[in-house]
């Protein structure tokens, strides 16, 4: 029959509060051709989601749990990592065993009523369509791929504080940017430029999420009681993009991102990179933009630099680098 060797999907995405169950499917790569009688089984639960596996035909699925405490005390731009253990049994009594390791993470996403630099001058970004022209920091104008849309209830604002968006408010960040108040996913990453960046990351432009930004002047979570929509926007590349004159980022799709994301929407998004590559993989072609700061003792110095020295998030001799 073969010595048993498990082989196939063994790593996931979710992301916070998508609802999204994600699945994988396992082979017996050790398996002679016409036989197809072992039995998969969990032997090793998960510690933040419910783990589950077709006995016949090896495919996993995850179901997160959103309201876990390790979970819900997650800050969007960090990650989690949960694993559980798959047992195969063969007809001759011989096994294997599989970690599956799940990634658990956040997208970025803007609110409606944002309006966004493009080529036609400022446009809410609920008013985007695929072939609009965006301007952005790096490349001037260019094509918008695909446009995402997630809907959240004012119940489910209500309800869990993490789906509420960040208000940076106008001239929040410096050199009145935004030049109105901007809402935008906690997991968004703004692009803040200065001396104080540089002290404490080496390098003076950098994307930190807005949820990190929280607490300082003008920036806060917002205790809206209305329904919401947040959009995704997607270039060819990852981008810097002007959302109320405020440079922040377009979707990084990485496989946290696109967790997010239900499945109609993540086949769209990969057939469009499919027709656009040109042989290179998905993490070759989307290069994050700038240097995102993993660090969270790095970002609490950079929040406590901000806090003790009055400088602003975007600098005035950086701002001329950042208009469009």
């Amino acid at each position: 029959m073969g010595t048993p060797t498990i082989g196939g999907q063994t790593t996931g995405a979710v992301t916070e509060n998508s609802g999204i169950i994600i699945s994988g499917n396992l082979d017996d790569v050790g398996l002679l051709a016409g036989n197809n009688d072992d039995t998969w089984s969990i032997s090793s639960s998960a510690t933040y989601g419910t783990a589950t596996i077709n006995p016949t035909t090896g495919v996993w699925s995850y179901d997160l749990n959103d309201s876990h405490p390790v979970v819900h005390a997650l800050d969007p731009g960090d990650t989690l990592t949960d694993v559980f253990t798959v047992y195969m049994l063969d007809a001759d009594g011989q096994s294997d065993t599989q970690n599956i390791t799940i990634t658990i993470s956040g997208a970025v996403c803007f609110a409606a009523g944002s309006q966004i630099e493009t080529a036609q001058g400022l446009r809410r970004v609920e008013c985007l369509r695929v072939g609009d022209r965006i301007h952005t920091l790096d490349r001037g104008l260019q094509p918008l791929r695909w446009v995402g849309r997630q809907d959240v209830s004012a119940d489910a604002l209500r309800n869990d504080k993490k789906l509420r968006p960040i208000r940076i408010a106008a001239g929040a960040l410096g050199q009145g940017l935004p030049r109105r108040d901007l809402l935008v996913s906690r997991q968004h990453r703004m692009l803040i430029s200065g001396p104080a960046a540089l002290k404490v990351f080496g390098c003076q432009q950098v994307l930190i999420p807005a949820i990190k930004l929280v607490g300082l002047v003008g920036i806060s979570i917002e205790r809206t009681s209305r329904d919401l929509q947040y959009f995704h926007l997607l270039l060819d590349a990852h981008h810097i993009v002007f959302a109320e004159g405020a440079p922040s980022e377009t979707l990084l799709p990485g496989p946290q991102a696109m967790a997010l994301l239900p499945p109609t929407a993540r086949d769209e998004i990969r057939a469009i990179l499919a027709r656009q590559s040109d042989g290179g993989s998905l993490a070759e072609q989307y290069q994050p933009a700038r240097l995102i700061p993993a660090n969270g003792t790095h970002l609490r110095q950079f929040r406590r630099q901000i806090q003790n020295t009055g400088l602003p998030l975007i600098a005035p001799q950086t701002l001329a680098e950042l208009v469009p």
